[in-house]
Formats: C-alpha cells, sequence, structure tokens
C-alpha cells in the first residue's frame, strides 16, 4: 500500500510538479482540505509525509527524466483526474549577459516539460483539468531588463495551454499568471506581491470548474 493513501474513501487524484517549492506546497495544503489525493512531484527534498498525499522524487533535466518518471510511476497517475504544473524554473540575468544555453534551459523546464507531462496524461489517464502557471506581465509585448528567456518560455506556454483547448475540447486548460509570491526568493522588479495561499485557493476554484479562464491574473 502506498503511503498515504486512505484505502477506505476513492478520491479524485491530482498531480502537481513542483510540489515542495513556495506555490505547490500551498497547492498541496489546498488540494488535501478539498478531498483530493495528492500526488506531489519534489526535486531534492521530500517534505513531511501527509494522510493523502504520495510524494514522487524527479530531477526533470531532460526529455529522458520525464519519460522515465511519467512509465515508472505511470500506474500511480492512470487514475488523476487533474494536473497543475508549476514546475519551472526562471533565469533572472541582464540581457547583455544571457547565453543561448538560459534561453534553452528556461524553454526547456517551462515549456517542454509540461508539454511532455501534459501529453502522457491526456492519453494515459482520466484527465478532466490542467493549468499552467504563467506569469505576471504575460501577453504583453515589451522589453526586459531581466527575466527575458523565462518570459519568452512562458508566453510561449500561453500559445500552447489555448491551442490544447482549442484541440482538446473534452479537457478544460487554464493558465494562471499570479503577481510575485510573499516569500519568493526570485522576485520581478514591480513591487506587487500576493500570498501563495490565495493563488492556491484560486487555482483549486479552476482546476475543479467553480471558475475558468486561459489567462487568470491573481493580484
Amino acid at each position: 500500500m502506498k503511503t498515504g493513501y486512505n484505502k477506505g474513501i476513492k478520491l479524485k487524484k491530482i498531480l502537481i510538479t513542483g510540489a515542495s517549492g513556495l506555490l505547490g506546497k500551498s497547492l498541496v495544503e489546498v488540494c488535501l482540505e478539498n478531498n483530493l489525493f495528492v500526488i506531489a512531484q519534489y526535486h531534492k527534498s521530500k517534505p513531511e509525509s501527509q494522510k493523502n498525499c504520495q510524494w514522487l522524487q524527479a530531477d526533470f533535466f531532460d526529455l529522458k527524466s520525464i519519460k522515465t518518471f511519467l512509465k515508472k510511476n505511470q500506474p500511480d497517475l492512470a487514475g488523476c483526474h487533474y494536473l497543475i504544473n508549476t514546475y519551472g524554473p526562471i533565469t533572472l540575468k541582464s540581457v547583455p549577459e544571457l547565453k543561448s544555453e538560459d534561453y534553452y534551459h528556461d524553454f526547456f523546464h517551462n515549456v517542454l516539460t509540461v508539454i511532455e507531462i501534459t501529453q502522457f496524461f491526456i492519453h494515459h489517464t482520466l484527465l478532466q483539468s490542467v493549468v499552467n502557471i504563467g506569469f505576471e506581465n504575460l501577453g504583453k509585448i515589451m522589453a526586459y531588463k531581466e527575466a527575458l528567456p523565462y518570459a519568452i518560455a512562458k508566453n510561449a506556454l500561453l500559445l500552447i495551454t489555448k491551442s490544447f483547448a482549442r484541440y482538446y475540447k473534452n479537457i478544460r486548460f487554464n493558465l494562471v499568471s499570479p503577481v510575485t509570491l510573499y516569500g519568493a526568493i526570485e522576485k520581478l522588479k514591480n513591487g506587487n506581491q500576493v500570498f501563495p495561499r490565495l493563488v492556491a485557493e484560486n487555482i483549486y476554484d479552476i482546476i475543479s470548474g467553480k471558475k475558468s479562464g486561459l489567462n487568470v491574473t491573481i493580484e
């Protein structure tokens, strides 16, 4: 029997990537409070075990590692109805400092990882709803002093989310763009911040179908 699984009650399942991060931890908490069984991906340090929460370690450093994670855990993931992609590091460098590797890094981790996991879920799970994570300036045509690779990647993710929503009409696809979270180590310099718990509650309402929006801003 899997650690944390409540055998007596059949709960709907959700996978949250990046679940050990600032937003991820709040999402785990909110989803558990709303009677979901949470499969939570973490990278390095495994958080404390909780009832109805199964922590799975993964380092998504290349496509092979993502495919290995999905194949290895397919029996557990097969029963998932929901997917929240919060995993996605950010590179903060000035434009002159950036190298091609920086653009590739942010695009791979914020876009290709989401595509690989989402396509697996479409074909191998009970997927009903997906939420991807954007950022506060999503969709704006502007110059960036920092975070240019991240902005490029997240705007690509918006196009992907909209395209998937149009093609897979039986699945809800949404993208949530919060301003900087309180407690975040890396911050965009506009001064606006929001509590992770508030963002997580809004995401739960979207993933469960209480709210909708292809690009929802939370501030």
